[in-house]
């Protein structure tokens, strides 16, 4: 399979900016120049622009990456060596593959407000540790359409609180919310899940090395946005589940619509 010249050095971060603001998936003109230089220094261009706008912009998502990981697992450390207790709180909602995608995020979000608002959740914080880190997240399925759903991390230092207790707190009203049920996790060990896991990879050259053949089902983001610059970065590139114009609507869907992080 022939591949464009000189990728090896290429970030993969650089080229899926790059589609992205081609096929007008990224469209806020600050987002678009990220990453360009927009002063000169005794002739020399010295500073590139910094959108810091992390729901939309690959590079400042990835930028930023580094800091949210080391954070997260500090503060899970120093909850578990005080004793404390992780939990990851998963919250999905029932959808039709014809539903859009704004109308499922609204959704979940009213429905992850609500939850926190309700007095079983505000009892269950009375015993919080560390900072309650929010992630949404969306795939997509040709089964089954766009698939909006929220993890939350919370640590705990209540005694005797296990995930049987959260969820028989929190699930009904959930349920009520969304039609779904929770999922609850109880974590051993400090995690990077939710909000700090790698997205990408570093160079542009390892997509050439591990290319998907077989049909896929279910797309996560970053694996639709790792297709699309796959298609514009090799030439005789075809990918047997999906066509370019089909994920550039969805990604441009998912950029519009998905929310994605929050310390709360």
């Amino acid at each position: 399979m022939k591949t464009k010249d000189n990728t090896k050095e290429i970030l993969f971060i650089d080229a899926l900016h790059e589609s992205l603001v081609n096929h007008k998936i990224i469209t806020n003109p600050r987002v678009i120049k990220c990453g360009t230089y927009y002063s000169k220094e005794r002739g020399y261009f010295r500073y590139r622009i910094k959108c810091g706008n992390i729901k939309e912009c690959p590079r400042c998502r990835t930028r930023v990456l580094d800091f949210k990981r080391q954070e997260m697992l500090t503060e899970q450390e120093e909850c578990l060596n005080a004793g404390g207790s992780l939990f990851i709180i998963t919250g999905t909602l029932k959808h039709r593959k014809t539903d859009k995608l704004k109308y499922l995020q609204n959704k979940l979000n009213d429905s992850v407000k609500k939850l926190k608002n309700q007095y079983g959740w505000r009892k269950i914080m009375k015993g919080k540790s560390m900072s309650t880190r929010t992630v949404y997240e969306t795939d997509y399925s040709l089964e089954n359409g766009f698939h909006p759903h929220a993890h939350i991390l919370i640590g705990l230092n209540q005694d005797g609180i296990n995930k049987t207790q959260i969820h028989k707190t929190l699930n009904n009203n959930w349920r009520n919310y969304t039609g779904a049920n929770l999922d609850v996790t109880n974590i051993d060990s400090p995690t990077v899940y939710v909000g700090g896991k790698e997205e990408y990879p570093e160079k542009l050259g390892s997509i050439f090395r591990h290319q998907k053949q077989e049909m896929e089902t279910k797309f996560t983001r970053p694996r639709l946005e790792t297709i699309l610059v796959s298609y514009d970065q090799i030439p005789e590139y075809q990918n047997p589940s999906l066509p370019r114009e089909t994920i550039v609507k969805i990604l441009k869907e998912m950029n519009q619509n998905q929310s994605y992080y929050f310390d709360r």
